[in-house]
C-alpha cells in the first residue's frame, strides 16, 4: 500500500513556489450544495461553510481517534476560494478569505476594538478570566476601585 503524501508534499511540491492557502478547521461533512463541502465550525454543528470542493486542495485528521472523539479535520483551501458562511447564529454570507488591504485593516480594526472593550472575559473593562467555565455561576468582575 502507498503512503500517502504529507501536506508539505501537497501543497508545496515547487520549493520555489510558496502555495497561497488557508487553513482551517472543523467537522467535515456532505454539502446541500452541488460540488461542495461541508465544514461545520463547531460540535453543535449549526455554524458551517460551504466549500467548493475542487478549492480544497489537502485535508487530514487532526489527531489519532483516540486523542480525538469528535474527529475534527484540516482543510488546506486555494486562498481565492469563495467561501458561503450559514448557520443559525449568523446571516448568509458570501466572503473570501483573508483577501485584500480593506478586509484586512477591517479585521485589524475590529479585533482591536474587542480587546479595549471587552477583554479576554467578554465583559466590558473586565479582565480577569473566571476561576471556572461552562454553566457555572459566574460574580463578575471585583468592583473597579477607581
Amino acid at each position: 500500500m502507498a503512503k500517502s503524501k504529507s501536506f508539505v508534499e501537497v501543497l508545496a511540491d515547487d520549493p520555489n513556489a510558496v502555495p497561497d492557502v488557508i487553513l482551517l478547521n472543523g467537522f467535515t461533512g456532505k454539502s446541500a450544495m452541488e460540488g461542495y463541502t461541508r465544514l461545520y465550525l463547531n460540535a453543535v454543528l449549526n455554524e458551517f461553510y460551504e466549500i467548493p470542493s475542487d478549492a480544497i486542495l489537502h485535508t487530514a485528521s487532526a489527531t489519532t481517534a483516540a486523542d480525538n472523539p469528535l474527529e475534527t479535520s484540516y482543510l488546506w483551501i486555494k486562498a481565492d476560494a469563495e467561501l458561503i458562511r450559514k448557520g443559525k447564529s449568523v446571516a448568509d454570507t458570501k466572503t473570501c478569505f483573508f483577501t485584500g488591504p480593506i478586509q484586512s485593516a477591517q479585521t485589524a480594526q475590529t479585533n482591536a476594538a474587542a480587546a479595549v472593550q471587552s477583554g479576554p472575559t467578554g465583559v466590558q473593562n473586565c479582565t480577569q478570566a473566571p476561576a471556572t467555565c461552562g454553566n457555572t455561576a459566574w460574580p463578575g468582575c471585583p468592583a473597579n476601585p477607581n
